[in-house]
């Protein structure tokens, strides 16, 4: 399969978008509240520079047969989009909208990263999402995780952020609305970055 996705596997994973975000949380989930980044355990240790420039990562992600969609594909080419010099790793973490003390409903996309700021974890670079597409293989059939990140735009201004999902009929690379007042439900999952604590005594100093 070609890394440009289809039109039926992209109304697929939309679906499956739409399912997560609107789905009611468990109420013993939504009384687990986390204080400090530390109290989260590192989900998986991703890294970047790997690649130089989006032909390169393009290539990767299309060997892998991993679907892109049209918008994620958009950003991956925007001259904002930078990679790192050098390979470096970048302990992640999982963390629900309800774990950072939003109800079920949820929080906006702007609170809920202002949120996960104040309690030391940081955004993922942009080049987080297409490496950790192309290093987590083993997702889950039926789970959609957002990269929390700093919104690029499309060519049309739309500010976007990446995704990545197993709708069961493959692996993917989405793209999806970065609006700020975007109101996620508090099931749904984010990717961040959480630093070590010789990052942190560096940003510190």
């Amino acid at each position: 399969m070609s890394s440009k996705m289809s039109s039926k596997l992209a109304v697929v994973l939309f679906a499956v978008a739409l399912t997560v975000a609107s789905s009611p949380i468990p109420a013993q989930e939504g009384a687990l509240k986390i204080t400090a980044a530390s109290e989260l355990p590192i989900w998986k240790t991703v890294v970047i520079g790997r690649h130089r420039g989006v032909d390169a990562v393009r290539n990767a992600l299309d060997a892998a047969r991993v679907a892109i969609g049209d918008s994620a594909d958009e950003i991956l080419g925007r001259p904002a989009f930078t990679f790192a010099a050098e390979p470096r790793e970048l302990n992640l973490v999982l963390v629900s909208v309800a774990a950072l003390g939003f109800g079920p409903e949820g929080g906006s996309l702007a609170d809920i990263h202002v949120r996960a700021l104040r309690l030391g974890l940081e955004l993922c670079p942009e080049e987080v999402g297409p490496q950790l597409r192309l290093q987590y293989r083993n997702q889950p059939v039926g789970e959609f995780l957002h990269v929390a990140m700093k919104p690029l735009r499309t060519y049309h201004g739309t500010p976007t952020d990446f995704s990545l999902a197993n709708s069961g009929a493959g692996l993917a690379l989405l793209g999806g609305s970065a609006d700020p007042e975007l109101v996620i439900a508090g099931n749904v999952r984010f990717v961040f970055v959480r630093p070590s604590p010789f990052q942190a005594l560096l940003t510190s100093d």
